[in-house]
Protein backbone atom coordinates (compact mmCIF):
# COMPACT_ATOMS: atom_id res chain seq x y z
CA UNK A 1 0.00 0.00 0.00
CA UNK A 2 1.47 3.36 -1.00
CA UNK A 3 1.63 6.37 1.30
CA UNK A 4 -1.50 8.07 -0.07
CA UNK A 5 -3.56 4.91 0.40
CA UNK A 6 -2.24 4.46 3.92
CA UNK A 7 -3.24 8.01 4.80
CA UNK A 8 -6.68 7.45 3.31
CA UNK A 9 -7.12 4.36 5.46
CA UNK A 10 -5.95 6.10 8.62
CA UNK A 11 -8.64 7.55 10.89
CA UNK A 12 -8.38 11.34 10.85
CA UNK A 13 -10.75 12.17 13.70
CA UNK A 14 -9.14 13.68 16.79
CA UNK A 15 -11.07 11.14 18.89
CA UNK A 16 -10.91 8.17 16.49
CA UNK A 17 -9.68 5.68 19.12
CA UNK A 18 -12.82 6.24 21.23
CA UNK A 19 -14.79 4.37 18.57
CA UNK A 20 -13.37 1.18 20.09
CA UNK A 21 -15.65 0.14 23.02
CA UNK A 22 -12.77 -1.30 25.04
CA UNK A 23 -10.62 1.80 24.63
CA UNK A 24 -13.57 4.07 25.41
CA UNK A 25 -14.13 2.27 28.73
CA UNK A 26 -10.41 2.40 29.46
CA UNK A 27 -10.24 6.14 28.66
CA UNK A 28 -13.18 6.98 30.90
CA UNK A 29 -11.59 4.87 33.62
CA UNK A 30 -8.32 6.72 33.08
CA UNK A 31 -10.08 10.04 33.69
CA UNK A 32 -11.31 8.72 37.04
CA UNK A 33 -7.92 7.20 37.86
CA UNK A 34 -6.06 10.45 37.15
CA UNK A 35 -8.57 12.48 39.16
CA UNK A 36 -8.02 10.14 42.11
CA UNK A 37 -4.25 10.27 41.63
CA UNK A 38 -4.16 14.09 41.70
CA UNK A 39 -6.52 14.24 44.69
CA UNK A 40 -4.43 11.67 46.55
CA UNK A 41 -1.17 13.60 46.16
CA UNK A 42 -2.67 16.94 47.16
CA UNK A 43 -4.48 15.45 50.15
CA UNK A 44 -1.51 13.50 51.50
CA UNK A 45 0.64 16.65 51.30
CA UNK A 46 -1.97 18.77 53.08
CA UNK A 47 -2.69 16.19 55.78
CA UNK A 48 1.00 15.61 56.54
CA UNK A 49 1.48 19.35 56.89
CA UNK A 50 -1.65 19.79 58.99
CA UNK A 51 -0.69 17.01 61.39
CA UNK A 52 3.04 17.78 61.69
CA UNK A 53 3.57 21.47 60.77
CA UNK A 54 7.10 20.34 59.88
CA UNK A 55 8.58 20.89 56.38
CA UNK A 56 10.92 17.95 56.98
CA UNK A 57 7.94 15.61 57.07
CA UNK A 58 6.90 16.83 53.62
CA UNK A 59 10.35 15.72 52.47
CA UNK A 60 9.71 12.33 54.05
CA UNK A 61 6.41 12.18 52.19
CA UNK A 62 8.23 12.77 48.90
CA UNK A 63 10.52 9.85 49.71
CA UNK A 64 7.59 7.64 50.71
CA UNK A 65 5.89 8.36 47.39
CA UNK A 66 8.96 8.22 45.15
CA UNK A 67 11.10 5.36 46.45
CA UNK A 68 8.54 2.55 45.87
CA UNK A 69 8.10 3.67 42.26
CA UNK A 70 11.84 3.58 41.59
CA UNK A 71 12.38 0.29 43.43
CA UNK A 72 9.44 -1.72 42.12
CA UNK A 73 8.58 -0.32 38.68
CA UNK A 74 10.95 -2.55 36.69
CA UNK A 75 9.53 -5.60 38.46
CA UNK A 76 6.06 -4.30 37.57
CA UNK A 77 7.11 -4.43 33.93
CA UNK A 78 8.30 -8.02 34.31
CA UNK A 79 5.00 -9.00 35.90
CA UNK A 80 3.06 -7.30 33.09
CA UNK A 81 4.86 -9.65 30.66
CA UNK A 82 4.03 -12.74 32.71
CA UNK A 83 0.35 -12.53 33.58
CA UNK A 84 -3.00 -11.41 32.14
CA UNK A 85 -2.54 -7.63 32.03
CA UNK A 86 -6.17 -6.70 32.56
CA UNK A 87 -6.41 -8.86 35.68
CA UNK A 88 -3.20 -7.29 36.98
CA UNK A 89 -4.56 -3.78 36.31
CA UNK A 90 -7.81 -4.58 38.13
CA UNK A 91 -5.84 -6.10 41.01
CA UNK A 92 -3.65 -3.02 41.47
CA UNK A 93 -6.73 -0.80 41.22
CA UNK A 94 -8.49 -2.78 43.96
CA UNK A 95 -5.47 -2.47 46.26
CA UNK A 96 -5.08 1.25 45.54
CA UNK A 97 -8.77 1.92 46.21
CA UNK A 98 -8.57 -0.10 49.42
CA UNK A 99 -5.55 1.90 50.61
CA UNK A 100 -7.28 5.22 49.94
CA UNK A 101 -10.46 3.97 51.60
CA UNK A 102 -8.38 3.08 54.67
CA UNK A 103 -6.91 6.60 54.69
CA UNK A 104 -10.44 8.02 54.49
CA UNK A 105 -11.66 5.78 57.32
CA UNK A 106 -8.78 6.68 59.61
CA UNK A 107 -9.32 10.36 58.88
CA UNK A 108 -13.03 10.11 59.72
CA UNK A 109 -12.14 8.32 62.97
CA UNK A 110 -9.55 10.95 63.87
CA UNK A 111 -6.75 8.38 63.94
CA UNK A 112 -4.46 10.07 61.41
CA UNK A 113 -0.79 10.33 62.40
CA UNK A 114 2.26 11.26 60.36
CA UNK A 115 3.64 7.72 60.46
CA UNK A 116 0.31 6.32 59.28
CA UNK A 117 0.09 8.80 56.42
CA UNK A 118 3.64 8.02 55.28
CA UNK A 119 2.98 4.28 55.38
CA UNK A 120 -0.26 4.59 53.40
CA UNK A 121 1.43 6.86 50.83
CA UNK A 122 4.25 4.35 50.40
CA UNK A 123 1.77 1.49 50.07
CA UNK A 124 -0.31 3.28 47.46
CA UNK A 125 2.75 4.06 45.36
CA UNK A 126 3.99 0.49 45.62
CA UNK A 127 0.78 -0.62 43.92
CA UNK A 128 1.17 2.20 41.39
CA UNK A 129 4.66 0.90 40.50
CA UNK A 130 2.96 -2.26 39.17
CA UNK A 131 0.02 -0.33 37.73
CA UNK A 132 1.91 2.02 35.38
CA UNK A 133 3.74 -0.47 33.12
CA UNK A 134 0.65 -2.68 33.07
CA UNK A 135 -1.57 0.23 32.03
CA UNK A 136 0.80 1.29 29.23
CA UNK A 137 1.38 -2.21 27.88
CA UNK A 138 -2.37 -2.90 27.80
CA UNK A 139 -3.22 -0.15 25.28
CA UNK A 140 -2.34 -2.09 22.08
CA UNK A 141 -4.83 -4.77 23.16
CA UNK A 142 -7.61 -2.18 23.42
CA UNK A 143 -7.50 -0.55 19.99
CA UNK A 144 -6.67 -1.35 16.38
CA UNK A 145 -3.02 -0.78 15.46
CA UNK A 146 -3.81 1.97 12.94
CA UNK A 147 -5.47 3.92 15.77
CA UNK A 148 -2.66 3.38 18.28
CA UNK A 149 -1.02 6.82 17.80
CA UNK A 150 -4.40 8.47 18.33
CA UNK A 151 -5.08 6.32 21.41
CA UNK A 152 -1.73 7.24 22.98
CA UNK A 153 -2.32 10.95 22.34
CA UNK A 154 -5.82 10.77 23.80
CA UNK A 155 -4.38 9.00 26.83
CA UNK A 156 -2.40 12.16 27.59
CA UNK A 157 -5.49 14.37 27.74
CA UNK A 158 -6.65 13.35 31.25
CA UNK A 159 -3.15 13.94 32.62
CA UNK A 160 -2.78 17.37 31.03
CA UNK A 161 -6.32 18.52 31.85
CA UNK A 162 -6.04 17.31 35.44
CA UNK A 163 -2.80 19.19 35.85
CA UNK A 164 -4.73 22.38 35.24
CA UNK A 165 -7.90 21.68 37.25
CA UNK A 166 -7.38 18.61 39.46
CA UNK A 167 -5.31 20.15 42.28
CA UNK A 168 -7.51 23.26 42.24
CA UNK A 169 -10.71 21.26 42.73
CA UNK A 170 -9.15 19.20 45.52
CA UNK A 171 -7.71 22.29 47.19
CA UNK A 172 -11.10 24.04 47.19
CA UNK A 173 -12.82 20.97 48.68
CA UNK A 174 -10.14 20.61 51.37
CA UNK A 175 -10.42 24.31 52.22
CA UNK A 176 -14.19 23.99 52.57
CA UNK A 177 -14.54 20.59 54.25
CA UNK A 178 -11.10 19.47 55.45
CA UNK A 179 -8.63 16.82 54.33
CA UNK A 180 -11.06 13.95 54.88
CA UNK A 181 -13.04 14.94 51.78
CA UNK A 182 -9.83 14.80 49.74
CA UNK A 183 -9.35 11.16 50.67
CA UNK A 184 -13.04 10.53 49.92
CA UNK A 185 -12.60 12.02 46.44
CA UNK A 186 -9.45 9.98 45.78
CA UNK A 187 -11.04 6.72 46.98
CA UNK A 188 -14.32 7.35 45.12
CA UNK A 189 -12.52 8.12 41.86
CA UNK A 190 -10.43 4.96 42.21
CA UNK A 191 -13.56 2.86 42.74
CA UNK A 192 -15.19 4.45 39.67
CA UNK A 193 -12.10 3.57 37.60
CA UNK A 194 -12.24 0.01 38.92
CA UNK A 195 -15.88 -0.38 37.90
CA UNK A 196 -15.11 0.82 34.37
CA UNK A 197 -12.05 -1.44 34.01
CA UNK A 198 -14.07 -4.44 35.18
CA UNK A 199 -16.26 -4.04 32.07
CA UNK A 200 -13.33 -4.53 29.67
CA UNK A 201 -13.34 -7.82 27.79
CA UNK A 202 -9.93 -8.99 26.61
CA UNK A 203 -8.14 -12.23 25.95
CA UNK A 204 -4.73 -12.92 27.43
CA UNK A 205 -1.79 -11.88 25.25
CA UNK A 206 -0.39 -15.14 23.78
CA UNK A 207 3.14 -13.71 24.02
CA UNK A 208 2.97 -13.69 27.82
CA UNK A 209 4.70 -16.48 29.69
CA UNK A 210 5.55 -17.08 33.34
CA UNK A 211 7.94 -19.95 32.67
CA UNK A 212 11.23 -18.04 32.84
CA UNK A 213 12.63 -16.77 36.17
CA UNK A 214 11.70 -13.15 36.87
CA UNK A 215 15.33 -12.10 37.31
CA UNK A 216 16.23 -13.44 33.87
CA UNK A 217 13.26 -11.66 32.31
CA UNK A 218 14.27 -8.40 33.99
CA UNK A 219 17.82 -8.68 32.61
CA UNK A 220 16.41 -9.53 29.19
CA UNK A 221 14.35 -6.31 29.12
CA UNK A 222 17.29 -4.16 30.23
CA UNK A 223 19.57 -5.85 27.69
CA UNK A 224 17.10 -5.26 24.86
CA UNK A 225 17.05 -1.51 25.49
CA UNK A 226 20.81 -1.32 26.04
CA UNK A 227 21.54 -3.08 22.71
CA UNK A 228 18.92 -1.30 20.59
CA UNK A 229 20.18 2.18 19.73
CA UNK A 230 16.81 3.59 18.66
CA UNK A 231 14.97 2.50 21.82
CA UNK A 232 17.86 3.61 24.04
CA UNK A 233 17.99 7.02 22.32
CA UNK A 234 14.25 7.63 22.61
CA UNK A 235 14.24 6.65 26.27
CA UNK A 236 17.22 8.99 26.75
CA UNK A 237 15.06 11.81 25.36
CA UNK A 238 12.47 11.09 28.04
CA UNK A 239 15.17 10.81 30.71
CA UNK A 240 16.74 14.18 29.83
CA UNK A 241 13.26 15.71 29.76
CA UNK A 242 12.47 14.47 33.26
CA UNK A 243 15.83 15.13 34.92
CA UNK A 244 16.81 18.40 33.21
CA UNK A 245 13.85 19.84 31.29
CA UNK A 246 11.03 19.67 33.81
CA UNK A 247 13.26 20.54 36.77
CA UNK A 248 12.18 24.15 36.14
CA UNK A 249 8.82 23.37 37.80
CA UNK A 250 10.57 23.16 41.18
CA UNK A 251 11.97 26.67 40.70
CA UNK A 252 8.78 28.40 39.51
CA UNK A 253 8.02 29.89 42.97
CA UNK A 254 11.31 31.81 42.75
CA UNK A 255 10.46 33.21 39.31
CA UNK A 256 6.93 34.15 40.36
CA UNK A 257 7.89 35.75 43.67
CA UNK A 258 11.40 37.18 43.32
CA UNK A 259 11.84 37.81 39.60
CA UNK A 260 8.30 38.76 38.53
CA UNK A 261 6.86 40.02 41.87
CA UNK A 262 3.62 38.16 41.10
CA UNK A 263 3.29 36.09 44.27
CA UNK A 264 1.13 33.00 44.57
CA UNK A 265 -1.24 34.14 41.81
CA UNK A 266 1.67 34.42 39.39
CA UNK A 267 2.88 30.99 40.46
CA UNK A 268 -0.51 29.49 39.60
CA UNK A 269 -0.65 31.30 36.26
CA UNK A 270 2.83 30.08 35.29
CA UNK A 271 1.83 26.50 36.06
CA UNK A 272 -1.35 26.91 34.06
CA UNK A 273 0.60 28.21 31.04
CA UNK A 274 2.53 24.96 30.77
CA UNK A 275 -0.70 23.01 31.18
CA UNK A 276 -2.45 24.96 28.42
CA UNK A 277 0.44 24.38 26.02
CA UNK A 278 0.55 20.68 26.87
CA UNK A 279 -3.19 20.29 26.34
CA UNK A 280 -2.99 21.96 22.92
CA UNK A 281 0.01 19.80 22.06
CA UNK A 282 -1.91 16.65 22.93
CA UNK A 283 -4.87 17.60 20.74
CA UNK A 284 -2.49 18.54 17.91
CA UNK A 285 -0.76 15.15 17.96
CA UNK A 286 -4.09 13.32 18.20
CA UNK A 287 -5.30 15.16 15.09
CA UNK A 288 -2.15 15.29 12.96
CA UNK A 289 0.04 12.31 13.95
CA UNK A 290 -0.80 10.42 10.74
CA UNK A 291 0.11 13.45 8.61
CA UNK A 292 3.67 13.93 9.91
CA UNK A 293 5.84 12.98 6.95
CA UNK A 294 9.13 12.64 8.87
CA UNK A 295 8.45 11.81 12.53
CA UNK A 296 12.13 11.38 13.44
CA UNK A 297 13.39 14.88 12.61
CA UNK A 298 10.08 16.38 13.76
CA UNK A 299 10.23 14.99 17.29
CA UNK A 300 13.95 15.76 17.68
CA UNK A 301 13.59 19.33 16.45
CA UNK A 302 10.61 19.81 18.77
CA UNK A 303 12.79 18.65 21.66
CA UNK A 304 15.36 21.26 20.61
CA UNK A 305 12.55 23.83 20.59
CA UNK A 306 11.55 22.90 24.13
CA UNK A 307 15.12 23.30 25.41
CA UNK A 308 15.49 26.61 23.59
CA UNK A 309 12.18 27.90 24.99
CA UNK A 310 13.35 27.04 28.51
CA UNK A 311 16.56 28.99 27.97
CA UNK A 312 14.59 32.00 26.73
CA UNK A 313 12.17 31.67 29.66
CA UNK A 314 15.11 31.78 32.06
CA UNK A 315 15.96 35.27 30.75
CA UNK A 316 12.38 36.60 30.82
CA UNK A 317 12.19 40.11 32.33
CA UNK A 318 8.48 39.79 33.12
CA UNK A 319 5.37 37.62 33.13
CA UNK A 320 4.27 38.25 29.54
CA UNK A 321 7.35 36.76 27.93
CA UNK A 322 7.54 34.01 30.55
CA UNK A 323 3.97 32.89 29.94
CA UNK A 324 4.50 32.71 26.18
CA UNK A 325 7.63 30.60 26.60
CA UNK A 326 5.97 28.22 29.07
CA UNK A 327 3.04 27.66 26.70
CA UNK A 328 5.64 26.71 24.06
CA UNK A 329 7.48 24.49 26.55
CA UNK A 330 4.26 22.66 27.43
CA UNK A 331 3.33 22.25 23.77
CA UNK A 332 6.75 21.00 22.65
CA UNK A 333 7.14 18.72 25.67
CA UNK A 334 3.87 16.89 25.02
CA UNK A 335 4.20 16.97 21.22
CA UNK A 336 7.51 15.14 20.98
CA UNK A 337 7.11 12.80 23.96
CA UNK A 338 3.76 11.58 22.65
CA UNK A 339 5.52 10.67 19.41
CA UNK A 340 8.28 8.93 21.37
CA UNK A 341 5.69 6.91 23.29
CA UNK A 342 3.87 6.04 20.06
CA UNK A 343 7.02 4.72 18.40
CA UNK A 344 7.96 2.62 21.42
CA UNK A 345 4.44 1.21 21.74
CA UNK A 346 4.22 0.45 18.02
CA UNK A 347 7.62 -1.23 17.66
CA UNK A 348 8.47 -2.97 20.92
CA UNK A 349 8.18 -6.80 20.71
CA UNK A 350 4.98 -7.92 22.44
CA UNK A 351 6.80 -10.33 24.74
CA UNK A 352 8.98 -7.45 26.04
CA UNK A 353 6.32 -4.74 26.09
CA UNK A 354 5.81 -4.50 29.85
CA UNK A 355 9.53 -4.47 30.64
CA UNK A 356 10.49 -1.86 28.04
CA UNK A 357 7.59 0.40 29.00
CA UNK A 358 8.50 0.08 32.67
CA UNK A 359 11.97 1.43 31.83
CA UNK A 360 10.41 4.24 29.83
CA UNK A 361 7.92 5.18 32.56
CA UNK A 362 10.65 4.98 35.20
CA UNK A 363 12.09 8.16 33.69
CA UNK A 364 9.13 10.15 35.00
CA UNK A 365 9.70 8.88 38.52
CA UNK A 366 13.13 10.53 38.42
CA UNK A 367 11.52 13.98 38.35
CA UNK A 368 12.44 14.55 42.03
CA UNK A 369 16.10 13.99 41.08
CA UNK A 370 15.74 16.75 38.50
CA UNK A 371 14.22 19.00 41.13
CA UNK A 372 17.18 18.30 43.41
CA UNK A 373 19.69 19.14 40.64
CA UNK A 374 17.80 22.34 39.84
CA UNK A 375 17.68 23.32 43.50
CA UNK A 376 21.42 22.75 43.96
CA UNK A 377 22.25 24.85 40.87
CA UNK A 378 19.87 27.59 41.98
CA UNK A 379 21.51 27.69 45.40
CA UNK A 380 25.01 27.71 43.91
CA UNK A 381 24.33 30.33 41.20
CA UNK A 382 20.68 31.36 40.78
CA UNK A 383 17.36 30.02 39.49
CA UNK A 384 17.79 31.58 36.04
CA UNK A 385 21.07 29.72 35.53
CA UNK A 386 19.52 26.44 36.75
CA UNK A 387 16.64 26.63 34.25
CA UNK A 388 18.95 27.69 31.41
CA UNK A 389 21.25 24.76 32.18
CA UNK A 390 18.34 22.32 32.12
CA UNK A 391 17.07 23.68 28.82
CA UNK A 392 20.54 23.52 27.30
CA UNK A 393 20.93 19.87 28.30
CA UNK A 394 17.62 18.97 26.63
CA UNK A 395 18.47 20.87 23.45
CA UNK A 396 22.05 19.56 23.19
CA UNK A 397 20.94 15.97 23.72
CA UNK A 398 18.33 16.30 20.96
CA UNK A 399 20.84 17.97 18.61
CA UNK A 400 23.31 15.15 19.23
CA UNK A 401 20.66 12.53 18.45
CA UNK A 402 19.68 14.48 15.33
CA UNK A 403 23.03 13.49 13.81
CA UNK A 404 21.88 9.85 13.74
CA UNK A 405 20.56 8.66 10.38
CA UNK A 406 18.61 5.88 12.11
CA UNK A 407 16.69 8.38 14.23
CA UNK A 408 16.11 10.76 11.34
CA UNK A 409 14.68 7.83 9.37
CA UNK A 410 12.05 6.97 11.99
CA UNK A 411 8.61 6.58 10.42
Amino acid sequence: MDRSNRQAATPRSTFAALASPNYRLYWLGLICYVLGHRAEYVTFAWMVWEVSRDPLHLGYLGLAQGVPLVVFQLFGGVLADRVHRLRLLIGTQILTAATLAAAFGLSVAGLVHVETLLALAALSNTFRAFDEPTRLSLIPQLVERDRLPNAIALGSIPWQASRMIGPSITGILIAAFGGTVGFALAAGASVAALLLYSRLRLRADPSQSAREPMARQLVEGLSFVAHDFVFAALIALALFNAVFGLSYVTLLPIFADEYFNAGSIGFGVLNAAHGIGAFVGTLTVATTAHRIARPGPTLLLTAVAMGTALMIFSTSPGMTMALGMLVLVGFANTFYLTQVSTFIQSNVPDRLRGRVLSIYSLCWNLLPLGGLIGGVLAAAVNARFAVAFGGAMVALNALLLLTSRRLRALG
